[in-house]
């Protein structure tokens, strides 16, 4: 597995992006480069693998750093790289993003080349067995919808059915699209179509895509989009959650991973610990604690007394479900 994650993680683009340069680079070039494509956390893993020599990747003159592959340099896909794209495409919901047309040429093109692996082979626990239908013909035309308004700055209109079965009526200007990996589900994160908006106090409305009824483009652009990370930003609780992690079992990657659809701060306290601020929405709370939870002993909660007063309740209740 550590060959699929070096080739197709962040980090491969990100040395890509450096390397294929003719230009030396200075540390500060290099940390800026990591830092804008990736996460906070990736300065502390990639700089010193790089500066100390690690990955004999640049030549190294006075305080400039200097890339050892050449302009021309080529690599081709391997038998094994193409097995993996393969076995990715198998998946449902990478074929949301794709149309019709290129499923198929892409699976006419890999029609010789076998699978990695099946969807058989893995067994997930701990997680909600009610996910979505990535196949259901409806549940993909709303996807691809919402997708081109956003590419195109569209606004739609949702008929969208709430939890308590009421049926609600909106347009909206579709901002981001998230996968919870817990609930198997995609979530829509819009911003709600008003007369002239200046998108002031906007609040965002987040929706499961399984609810929606109806998706229709409408004649509407958006002048100017919001700063949806702002307006996320503005609606995280007060108190961040403080987490210890203890990197064993490869702990950190696991976690980044994990959480990485949270803003995040992580700091390095030793060899094999780390602290991390995570920031979120009171309506994601519950979701985040049952996944600091699925981590045991390799996470430890610091904070907040809020957090941890909720963490203290579903342990006490778990423990008293299992002795009756």
């Amino acid at each position: 597995m550590n060959l699929f994650s070096d080739i197709y993680n962040c980090y491969f683009q990100i040395m890509k992006s450096l390397l294929k340069g003719s230009d030396a680079l200075s540390q500060k070039n290099i940390n800026k480069c990591i830092s804008e494509m990736g996460y906070e956390e990736s300065l502390l893993f990639l700089v010193p693998k790089l500066t100390s020599g690690e990955w004999d990747l640049f030549k190294r003159e006075d305080d400039l750093y200097i890339s050892k592959i050449s302009k021309d340099f080529f690599v081709p896909l391997t038998s094994l790289q193409k097995s993996y794209i393969k076995t990715i495409l198998a998946d449902k919901r990478i074929q949301l993003f794709l149309d019709e047309n290129e499923i198929a040429d892409l699976n006419s093109l890999l029609a010789d080349v076998p699978l990695l692996w099946n969807k058989d082979d893995f067994y997930y626990y701990d997680s909600f067995s009610n996910k979505d239908d990535f196949s259901d013909s409806q549940y993909r035309q709303h996807f691809r919808t919402l997708i081109y308004a956003m590419e195109h700055h569209q606004y739609v209109d949702i008929e969208y059915e709430s939890r308590n079965n009421h049926r609600v009526h909106h347009h909206y200007l579709p901002c981001r699209l998230e996968y919870s990996i817990k609930n198997g589900k995609f979530r829509l994160l819009a911003a709600e179509m008003k007369k002239n908006s200046k998108y002031k106090n906007t609040s965002i409305e987040i929706m499961n895509l399984e609810r929606m009824q109806e998706v229709t483009l409408l004649p509407a652009y958006a002048e100017k989009i919001p700063d949806i990370n702002s307006i996320i930003r503005s609606s995280y609780y007060r108190e961040p959650v403080r987490i210890r992690i203890h990197n064993y079992r490869n702990a950190l990657e696991r976690t980044m991973l994990q959480f990485a659809n949270y803003e995040k701060n992580t700091t390095k306290i030793d060899e094999n610990t780390y602290e991390c601020l995570i920031y979120y929405n009171l309506k994601t709370e519950t979701e985040l604690l049952i996944e600091i939870l699925s981590f045991g002993p390799m996470i430890e909660v610091l904070g907040s007394e809020r957090f941890l007063r909720l963490l203290k309740e579903r342990l006490l209740k778990q423990y008293r479900l299992k002795g009756e």
